[in-house]
């Protein structure tokens, strides 16, 4: 396919907001309603053009965001169908990395949910055009004026209805457009056009002085001006129209396609940041015939087509022939295929433009946010776009595969899952030796979960992973062990005398050797060290790792046949183990310093259950849409749990991020609990 449009005529728009909100039936709505398909999708009954997996299939509502395009009034327009739950919150940054405008999906009967503030949030901090879109105006117990009234609350008075509804829940049969009355105006209109007429072109008239000065004068100001200025005003972010729409009626649909070739933002409008090298800073100017400046924003392993990455170009033109470098890691390589995808269904073309969003395959080393540039264009420093900010999987798992066949085939899985995702992530805990996955919910995992045995074939078992607790001591002591045994032929014979003392936190452990007069051989001085060493590993307390303790061998004794390596290994680590008790042991556990952001009236309940959870607060601030960010510290023992408890407390409407801050000791009360229950396992095991 050659392209017959260029930048001007593009238009990208993300369909976004909260889960079932109607993002995906409006998807299908617009495409159906643009003849880009015969057959209007569902989501019901797992037709929709935008939801392709299984597991959306099944669980009815979108996971990954997915590409869709269509025609309107000249205009080349590409659909980004993301995800609403903010358990997959990394896929709709992904989409709206990759756009220059938003339509945000507010449901007529919820309301403003949690993650249509998120989605507000990031779509304003990215200078995208935002536009809101009632939904589900056709539905039971919809009240326009109480939805509107509160969408102006939450996100400002820059929110004004460009149309007004004809009816509302089931009686929901038409809209009208503000800027161009009609002469009759329904009785069955919650809000009278008029009305709706003052409050858009007051927004309109405040970001044009000469339009103000003209409007306050008296006169009436034309159709197209308004149009015109509001097309400037969405660009500036000073106007957020709001439109009304049923995907299952088709009612609002082509107004809302006629609004979005005429008024939401070009490529052109909305310009890329980037850096060749680290302290500069360019601003991207997208050029049809400029350099090729594209990044990668998606990426899949498709079962049949290998690894797709999915491009947004915002500079120059690709072809299927163009030898393309990854600035990351310098290497190249030519597509060969170019796609423009509808859905699952992938259609080839020969060439992409700046403002266009396509699909290459078989470049493997590519991975999201990477920037790709033409291979040896210049000799200069190559452009590196902004990388895409996704938030850190908080909710942990350890994992491990049901069959012991499967093990070395878990981290191929996970690796290429976590390809596709960037808020899910994996590691080997070395202190616990568990594999540990961490996504932004339970769903989350499960979705992931289900992925491995779907595409991979492995069935794995979960559980909250282990808290990696520290040893340590808080005092000096010093411990003797001679190790004797005699059992015919060669004997076994060592004896050792350690001090033991505590260092400062994070020191690690050292060992001195102090021995004067050969008592100990300096042969076995190794071994006295490495016995020690074993026991930090297995931890004496708890089973935990011993950290920051200085072992200091002074004093001993050997035999000259007897004395052998293994045996200053026994003797030392024996040693260890009693000084280590008599220098007052203590666990150390993780503390994180978490921000938990809730609405206003539950912010007593959260602070009150941090504090039950051994939290200290350390601030909190005031944000907008009544919400409110409470910062504090606890320890992690406390929150692996936290997003579902939090989802509970909140209705879904909280959200937190946490890092690493310290270790810290246990309380005397709870390291008890701990190393009760360390030793009855211990003796279970040894039992058995």
């Amino acid at each position: 396919m050659t392209l017959t449009y260029h930048i001007t005529d593009i238009r990208n728009i993300a369909l976004a907001g909260h889960g079932a909100s109607g993002k995906t039936s409006l998807a299908d709505a617009l495409l159906f309603a643009a003849g880009a398909t015969d057959r209007r999708g569902s989501v019901d009954d797992g037709t929709s053009v935008s939801d392709v997996e299984d597991e959306e299939k099944k669980r009815h509502f979108t996971i990954d965001c997915h590409l869709l395009h269509c025609e309107w009034a000249g205009k080349q327009i590409h659909l980004i169908d993301s995800p609403g739950y903010p358990d997959f919150i990394g896929n709709a940054l992904s989409a709206l990395a990759a756009v220059e405008n938003v339509v945000v999906t507010v449901n007529a009967p919820s309301g403003i949910e949690v993650n249509t503030r998120k989605i507000f949030a990031e779509a304003t901090r990215l200078k995208l055009g935002r536009m809101i879109a009632i939904t589900k105006m056709d539905a039971e117990n919809v009240e326009y004026l109480k939805v509107l009234e509160r969408i102006r609350e939450t996100f400002g008075a820059q929110c004004v209805p460009f149309f007004v509804p004809i009816g509302q829940g089931p009686s929901f049969s038409g809209i009208i457009d503000v800027l161009n009355p009609i002469e009759s105006v329904p009785e069955q209109c919650p809000m009278h056009p008029s009305e709706a007429y003052q409050m858009v072109v007051e927004q309109i008239v405040e970001t044009d002085e000469e339009l103000m000065t003209r409007y306050l004068e008296g006169e009436t100001l034309a159709a197209t001006e308004l149009h015109a200025a509001a097309c400037k005003a969405i660009a500036g972010g000073q106007l957020v129209p709001v439109i009304c729409v049923s995907a299952k009626k088709d009612i609002g649909v082509k107004e809302l396609l006629n609004f979005l070739a005429d008024c939401s933002l070009t490529p052109n409008d909305v310009h890329r940041h980037g850096h060749r090298t680290e302290d500069d800073d360019i601003d991207l100017e997208p050029h049809e015939d400029g350099e090729l400046i594209a990044q990668v924003f998606k990426t899949t392993n498709d079962l049949f087509m290998g690894k797709l990455n999915y491009l947004r170009i915002y500079s120059g033109t690709l072809h299927h022939d163009t030898m393309i470098m990854n600035t990351r890691t310098g290497k190249t390589s030519k597509p060969g295929h170019l796609y423009r995808l509808q859905g699952k269904t992938q259609e080839e073309v020969k060439e992409a433009i700046a403002g266009d969003i396509v699909a290459i395959a078989k470049f493997d080393d590519l991975h999201i946010s990477d920037t790709v540039t033409n291979a040896g264009q210049s000799n200069g420093a190559k452009l590196v776009l902004e990388a895409i900010k996704f938030p850190m999987p908080m909710v942990p798992r350890a994992v491990e595969p049901k069959t012991r066949e499967d093990e070395p085939r878990i981290s191929v899985g996970l690796t290429k899952i976590a390809d596709e995702d960037p808020t899910f992530t994996f590691k080997r805990d070395m202190q616990t030796h568990e594999l540990v996955i961490s996504g932004m919910s339970e769903l989350h995992l499960d979705v992931i979960q289900n992925r491995l045995k779907q595409r991979y074939k492995l069935d794995v078992n979960t559980h909250v992973p282990h808290v990696p607790y520290l040893e340590t001591i808080t005092g000096n002591a010093e411990a003797h062990h001679r190790h004797k045994k005699q059992t015919g032929g060669r004997g076994q014979f060592a004896d050792v005398n350690l001090r033991v003392r505590p260092r400062e936190r994070g020191a690690g452990f050292n060992f001195v050797d102090a021995i004067k007069g050969g008592v100990i051989p300096g042969q076995y001085i190794p071994a006295v060290e490495k016995g020690v060493r074993e026991v930090l590993e297995k931890g004496i307390i708890s089973g935990n790792h011993v950290v920051d303790v200085e072992a200091e061998v002074f004093f001993g004794g050997y035999h000259p046949v007897d004395s052998s390596e293994q045996a200053f290994k026994t003797a030392s680590a024996n040693a260890f183990r009693k000084a280590f008790m008599d220098a007052r042991p203590v666990l150390l556990e993780p503390i994180v310093t978490i921000e938990v952001m809730v609405p206003q009236e539950k912010f007593g309940d959260i602070s009150a259950d941090l504090s039950t959870r051994r939290g200290h607060i350390t601030g909190m601030e005031a944000q907008p849409g009544g919400q409110q960010m409470i910062q504090a510290v606890v320890p992690l023992s406390e929150v692996l749990r936290y997003a579902t408890d939090l989802k509970s407390m909140t209705g879904g409407q909280g959200s937190f991020t946490m890092e690493f801050k310290s270790y810290e000791p246990v309380p005397p009360n709870i390291q008890q609990q701990i190393v009760d229950r360390w030793q009855k396992s211990r003796t279970g095991v040894e039992e058995e």
